[in-house]
């Protein structure tokens, strides 16, 4: 497999999910139509129609557990039949009942979609293209695959609590095949300087260094910094970093880790380079490490989000799926199919109708 070049003039060195949540009440899809549900008429639909709703009323109905469905109203557009990729169709749901919707099928819509699933949740997907993916999708020409955006893919690995791709895809029982890549970027900067990122860390600070041996300890001491973080996050059940209450357990658990992350949850990669470095050739380089991990230099990028990236093609490595970077995509919406849920694709989601700010 190729390595992945880029090449940086110094001028620069200076997609969306959406989840429907339903909490405890359910979604009731009946063909022929309630006072509590608007039937979804995707076999009914034509070119000329343009809406074709879920909508949830404020009547009550019996749920698929014997609850109620009250308090939720939605309104989701849908712009024309839907050809499915590996899913049923939603007139074969003979049950008609959604514990949520997410829209888009990209890798973060659906592993949002399959996490629901796997705990018992019926899901429904709406993707407006014909394949899933997002930016990690695919086209196929002449017999060849071509990935359409994603291609240095972390996650992969087998250890660690950062494998998230790899865990995603266990939570529904799939598992790929990968091809370790021994380097992860070739970077081509001003000044001629050339520097690869070998997949083994040692051979990748004795290249840096290489380049910059009057820079050798604070290069050593900034990427060390990385990898403390790192090694923090590595520590905990990595489930969210924006809720409290989960936050406020681990703490407990992992007490000086999460005072490590809390220290460096203000700052910044830039700044922190600039503790250890002078070098503005090799601090223009840092700000293209965190260019491909943000677009955007070192001082606009966050130190946990550079440090998770510069650590992880090292301790995980960066894997290539066998088939192309599709594979994620179609493996989880097999998954999700396999759970009971599904994805509707060519399903244009044009509004919410949102009532007291609930959905």
């Amino acid at each position: 497999m190729g390595t992945l070049s880029f090449m940086f003039p110094n001028s620069l060195l200076d997609g969306t999910c959406k989840i429907v949540a339903l909490g405890d009440s359910k979604t009731r899809y009946n063909k022929q139509g309630s006072s509590c549900f608007d039937p979804l008429r995707i076999g009914n639909c034509t070119d000329q129609q343009q809406l074709c709703g879920l909508s949830w009323g404020m009547d009550k109905a019996k749920g698929r557990r014997g609850g109620t469905v009250s308090n939720l109203k939605a309104v989701v557009d849908v712009d024309k039949r839907v050809e499915n990729y590996g899913s049923s169709d939603v007139e074969g749901n003979e049950s008609g009942s959604y514990d949520a919707i997410v829209i888009g099928s990209g890798i973060g819509g659906l592993v949002a979609a399959t996490q629901l699933a796997v705990k018992g949740a019926k899901v429904l997907v709406l993707e407006k293209y014909v394949i899933p993916g997002g930016s990690s999708g695919f086209y196929e020409r002449d017999g060849y695959k071509f990935d359409v955006g994603s291609s240095v893919m972390f996650g992969f690995s087998d250890k660690g609590n950062l494998n998230l791709i790899t865990q995603a895809l266990a939570a529904v029982g799939r598992k790929l095949e990968v091809i370790p890549d021994p380097t992860t970027v070739h970077f081509h900067l001003p000044n001629d300087l050339s520097v690869r990122i070998h997949r083994e860390y040692d051979d990748f600070i004795e290249e840096l260094v290489s380049k910059f041996p009057h820079e050798k300890e604070g290069i050593i001491k900034f990427y060390s910094e990385c990898w403390k973080i790192f090694n923090s996050l590595n520590s905990l059940e990595l489930k969210s970093l924006e809720e409290p209450i989960y936050l406020f357990g681990q703490f407990f658990k992992k007490p000086l880790e999460c005072l490590t992350l809390a220290y460096y949850l203000p700052q910044n990669a830039g700044s922190i380079a600039r503790k250890y470095i002078k070098d503005s050739g090799l601090l223009s380089f840092i700000d293209a490490e965190c260019f491909i991990v943000s677009t955007v230099n070192a001082l606009q990028t966050p130190m946990i989000n550079a440090s998770m990236v510069l650590c992880d093609r090292h301790f995980g490595g960066i894997n290539y799926p066998v088939g192309g970077v599709g594979e994620i995509a179609k493996s989880l919406a097999k998954g999700l199919d396999d759970h009971g849920s599904q994805i509707l694709y060519r399903a244009n989601v044009t509004s919410i109708i949102l009532d007291n700010g609930k959905a």
